[in-house]
């Protein structure tokens, strides 16, 4: 029985391009031209090349929303990065965004309504109830999320995370595939109708130290009520009111 080679149509078609070179060289017939470029690349046969593409083909378009979850899941817990945009399965008219961060934490977006759920918390997968069939999606959402400057801002009912923001994250590639699903108008909205502050919670205090900030002047910031600024890079502190 032969092996199976994953074979794309570019590669199929860059061993038809070798067997047309080699036509041009030669007197051998192209059926011949064909098995000898295609054993070279490690196939039985020409007939081998089209069998494995047909598989290769096949496989990828059984591939659903829950195997691009456990890819994703499977890489935080290898400690890997990945960025999915969802491809063939039911939610092809409605693309999600999946990504592992390689620093405990894979999220599931939904990038027209900033919907998220959270896959796997500080290396711990989590629970969550997600069915694609041929026919539907059903996801259940638990979250909201925004990019602020350099952190992932999480508004969730998930007992463990809560609203937060998170610091670490692949952010400017998650942007870029954010950039390509929404429409402009959205991409003005978020620029001039921001609200670009967060808390000073302790992973955003973190952050801002490592970035050069001094630890002592963050404190004395937080007793006052300050949050953080990620579009100026700044601290902004509540108003004083007068008696």
């Amino acid at each position: 029985m032969s092996k199976f080679i994953m074979t794309t149509p570019s590669k199929v078609n860059i061993l038809k391009k070798q067997a047309k070179r080699l036509g041009r060289e030669g007197a051998d017939q192209h059926v011949v031209l064909l098995d000898r470029v295609a054993q070279s690349a490690g196939y039985d046969h020409w007939k081998h090349v089209l069998t494995c593409a047909e598989e290769t083909e096949r496989a990828s378009s059984a591939r659903n929303l829950t195997a691009e979850i456990e890819s994703v899941v499977a890489a935080e817990l290898a400690g890997d990065v990945r960025l999915i945009r969802t491809g063939p399965e039911a939610a092809k008219k409605q693309p999600f965004i999946l990504f592992s961060t390689s620093v405990g934490d894979a999220w599931l977006l939904e990038p027209m309504e900033d919907r998220a759920l959270c896959l796997v918390w500080r290396g711990i997968r989590q629970q969550f109830h997600v069915q694609d069939t041929p026919q539907r999606v059903e996801i259940m959402w638990d979250g909201h999320f925004e990019l602020r400057g350099e952190f992932f801002i999480a508004e969730t009912e998930h007992p463990d995370i809560g609203s937060r923001a998170v610091a670490g994250y692949p952010l400017e590639q998650l942007r870029s595939y954010l950039d390509k699903l929404r429409p402009v108008e959205r991409k003005m909205d978020e620029v001039f109708g921001q609200e670009d502050t967060v808390p000073m919670t302790p992973e955003v205090i973190e952050q801002l130290v490592k970035s050069g900030w001094q630890r002592a002047q963050l404190e004395v910031a937080i007793r006052q009520g300050a949050r953080y600024s990620p579009g100026r890079d700044s601290v902004l502190f509540p108003p004083v009111l007068g008696n």
